[in-house]
C-alpha cells in the first residue's frame, strides 16, 4: 500500500504528516524556524520519523506563499526568513506599479501591487540591502528552498509562482507558462535563470538525491512541490469544481471562490483580492482573506489572557450571541474589501465577553468577504467548505460562519488539512493514486433566533468603513 509523506511549512508552525490506508498521522509539529538550516533540519527529523512507520512512495511540500530566501554561491541563505508578515517599505513597488499602471499590473499577474509579494521584496533588497541583493545567486520560496535541498532542483508550483507579481497570468482557457515574466524581472534588474523553474500540475516530478541525508528514505523517491497552503488545503478539502468556495483558517484566512474565467481583473483588485489559477492549472478563481484569523485570537489573548487563547475563548457560549457590541478585528490593517492598511482593533460598544465577541468579528469579516466574492463572480454562494485547526479547537466558530454564510456548509475534519493535502496531491501527481477528498462534517447553523448575525451585517460594514474615515 504506497505512503505519501506531507509537508506543511507555515507562518507559524511546520507539520509533517504520513498518510497510509487513507489516515493521516502527524509526525512533528514545530514552530517554523527562521533560519533556512533550522528549517531543513526540522523537515529532515520529520521525514526520517515518518520513515519509521514503512517505506515512503512520495513526499509533497506546500507552504505559505509570498516568503522565501535569497541564496548565495554557496547555495546558502544569506538572510533569515523573509515573511510575507514582515513589514517592508513599499515605496519601490509602488514606484513600478506608477510606472506600468497598477491596473496593467494586476491584469497581467493578478496579484495586487504592494509591500507581500516577492518581487516588491527583491526590489526592497536591491533599495536597502545591496550588497545582499547584488550576492543573491538564486530566489527560493519556502517550499522551494525544501525542494532544493532534497533534489538538488531549484522548481516551485505555478500556484506559488503565481504569488509574487513576476509570474504572467495568461487570460482565462490559455495554458500557464513554466517561466517567470523577463518583462516584468527588468523592473528589478533580475535575471530569470535566478529563480526557480515553474512546476505545472502534469509535469513529473523531481527525485529525492542521493546526498540528501535523510535517513531512512530511498534516493528516488518522488518530490512535489504541492503548492500554495490555501490551494492545497481547498484542493484536499473537495473545491475543485467552479462554484465551490473554500475557506481555509490558520494564522491567516483565505477564501478561494472558484469562478471559472474573470472578465474584469481591474474590478478585483480594486476590492483587495487576486485572480489565480488552481491547483489543476486551468480554473480560475478568486483570492481573497485576512492576514491575521487564528493570529488575531492571539493577539488579544497576548494583550488580555497573558498569550493563552483557550482562556480568551474559555466561558463562550450562545446566550450572549448576535449582541449590539462587536470588535473590528484589524492589527495591523484591512487587506479587504475596501483594502485599507491603516485600518485599525476597535471595540464597539462593551460586549459581554471578549472572546465570543474577537470570533463573531473574524465571522463578520469573513462574510463580508464572501458576500464581495459572490457579487464580483456573479453567483450566489452555494456551499461553503471550512478547514483549519483554528475552526474545529472552537466549534461556536465554524457554527457562527455557518448562520451567517446560510448555506450548505462543512468542515473538514483532518488535523492537517494542508499537510494531508500535499501527500494526497503528491501521490495523485506520481500517478501512485487517485485520492478522495478529506472527510468533512456538516456544520449546523445556530438556531433561529441568530438571524440577529444579519441584522448586525451591515453596522459592522459601516463601523468598518467609518473606521477608515475617522469617525
Amino acid at each position: 500500500m504506497t505512503a505519501a509523506v506531507g509537508i506543511d511549512i507555515g507562518t507559524s508552525n511546520t507539520k509533517v504528516v504520513r498518510v497510509q490506508h487513507g489516515v493521516s498521522t502527524v509526525v512533528i509539529s514545530k514552530p517554523t524556524p527562521d533560519r533556512l538550516d533550522e528549517l531543513l533540519a526540522t523537515v529532515v527529523t520529520g521525514l526520517t520519523a515518518a520513515s519509521k512507520a514503512g517505506p515512503v512512495d512520495v513526499i509533497g511540500i506546500a507552504s505559505m506563499a509570498e516568503s522565501g530566501y535569497p541564496l548565495g554561491a554557496d547555495g546558502r541563505a544569506l538572510t533569515p526568513l523573509l515573511s510575507w508578515r514582515d513589514a517592508r517599505d513599499d515605496t519601490e513597488i509602488q514606484a513600478v506599479a506608477g510606472r506600468i499602471g497598477a491596473d496593467a499590473l494586476f491584469s497581467a499577474t493578478g496579484v495586487r501591487p504592494g509591500p507581500k509579494p516577492a518581487l516588491a521584496t527583491w526590489l526592497w533588497l536591491r533599495a536597502q540591502h545591496p550588497d545582499t541583493f547584488a550576492a543573491m545567486r538564486h530566489w527560493a520560496g519556502v517550499a522551494d528552498a525544501v525542494h532544493l535541498a532534497l533534489t538538488g532542483e531549484l522548481r516551485t508550483d505555478h500556484t506559488l509562482a503565481g504569488r509574487t507579481l513576476a509570474y504572467r497570468l495568461p487570460a482565462g482557457g490559455q495554458p500557464l507558462t513554466r517561466t517567470f515574466d523577463p518583462e516584468i524581472l527588468t523592473e528589478v534588474c533580475l535575471d530569470p535563470a535566478l529563480l526557480p523553474r515553474v512546476g505545472l500540475p502534469h509535469d513529473p516530478p523531481s527525485r529525492l538525491r542521493r546526498h540528501a541525508a535523510v535517513p531512512g528514505l530511498r534516493p528516488g523517491t518522488p518530490v512535489v512541490v504541492a503548492g500554495h497552503d490555501h490551494q492545497v488545503a481547498a484542493w484536499a478539502s473537495g473545491v475543485r469544481t467552479v462554484g465551490q468556495v473554500a475557506d481555509s483558517v490558520g494564522t491567516a484566512e483565505a477564501m478561494l471562490h472558484l469562478v471559472g474565467g474573470v472578465s474584469d481583473r481591474p474590478s478585483v483588485r480594486a476590492h483587495g483580492m487576486s485572480v489565480v489559477r488552481t491547483t489543476d492549472g486551468d480554473t480560475e478563481a478568486l483570492l481573497a482573506g485576512t492576514g491575521s484569523a487564528g493570529g488575531f485570537l492571539q493577539w488579544l489573548a497576548d494583550r488580555h489572557t497573558s498569550g493563552d487563547v483557550s482562556a480568551l475563548l474559555a466561558d463562550a457560549d450562545e446566550a450572549t450571541l448576535a449582541t449590539d457590541s462587536w470588535l473590528l478585528p484589524y492589527p495591523s490593517g484591512r487587506q479587504c474589501p475596501d483594502p485599507d492598511p491603516k485600518a485599525r482593533f476597535r471595540t464597539v460598544g462593551d460586549p459581554a465577553h471578549l472572546g465570543l465577541a474577537a470570533i463573531e468579528a473574524l465571522g463578520y469579516q469573513a462574510q463580508w468577504v464572501l458576500e464581495t466574492q459572490a457579487q464580483l463572480a456573479g453567483r450566489p454562494l452555494a456551499r461553503l467548505t471550512l478547514s483549519g485547526h483554528p475552526l474545529r479547537r472552537t466549534p461556536l466558530w465554524p457554527r457562527i460562519k455557518a448562520t451567517l454564510a446560510d448555506v450548505p456548509t462543512t468542515l473538514t475534519t483532518a488535523d492537517e488539512p494542508v499537510a494531508t493535502g500535499a501527500a494526497l496531491l503528491a501521490l495523485q501527481r506520481a500517478g501512485l493514486d487517485d485520492p478522495r477528498p478529506l472527510a468533512a462534517d456538516p456544520v449546523a447553523p445556530l438556531p433561529p433566533e441568530q438571524a440577529r448575525y444579519h441584522d448586525r451585517m451591515p453596522a459592522f460594514i459601516a463601523s468598518a468603513h467609518a473606521l477608515r474615515h475617522g469617525t
